[in-house]
């Protein structure tokens, strides 16, 4: 059974958690920063980026079913015209790793693309060495692009995989 999660906008308030998290090695190994934030100052500057440009950018605090902030997830590059988004999660809180939050998170935060941005695909890319996080995008739906595991693009992310809104409804439709 899927634990309960919650989505709600970030807000500035929750600087000084997503610090902690985004410098933990472990929680960072594989996200893919090019440089984590120094200070709590320059994660608030994160924040207030994403905050400024809505259309393009969402970021959402992962709560779970005490209202408890355990993670992030976003949507970048948000393409309206297009239909497209990118992906990308975060459990920051450890000792709930490997039960099924990234999961439950993951699906919400489609739910919220395809539904309320009415987005037509959501993509992602990760880290082929980190098998948690590929099990947790295919229990939710995503699929490996054909020829994803050949693409290195800078930062070393070798793996793209992608969701589309009718492969998201007939999963929804089954659950």
């Amino acid at each position: 059974m899927m634990p309960e999660v919650r989505l709600r906008p970030i807000r500035m308030s929750d600087a000084e958690r997503c610090f902690r998290w985004v410098t933990d090695p472990e929680v960072a190994l594989h996200l893919g920063l090019t440089r984590p934030p120094r200070s709590v100052r320059e994660e608030r500057a994160w924040i207030a980026t994403v905050l400024s440009d809505p259309e393009h950018l969402r970021m959402f605090v992962v709560e779970d079913g005490e209202g408890r902030p355990i993670g992030t997830t976003t949507l970048r590059g948000i393409e309206p015209e297009e239909g497209l988004a990118h992906f990308g999660i975060l459990i920051g809180e450890k000792h709930l790793w490997d039960q099924g939050y990234g999961t439950a998170a993951t699906r919400e935060t489609l739910a919220f693309a395809f539904r309320e941005l009415d987005l037509r695909e959501v993509r992602l890319s990760c880290y082929s060495r980190n098998g948690r996080a590929r099990r947790c995008y295919e229990k939710a739906g995503f699929e490996v692009v054909r020829g994803g595991a050949l693409w290195k693009p800078e930062g070393g992310a070798d793996l793209r995989m992608r969701i589309t809104r009718g492969e998201w409804e007939a999963r929804a439709e089954g659950e």
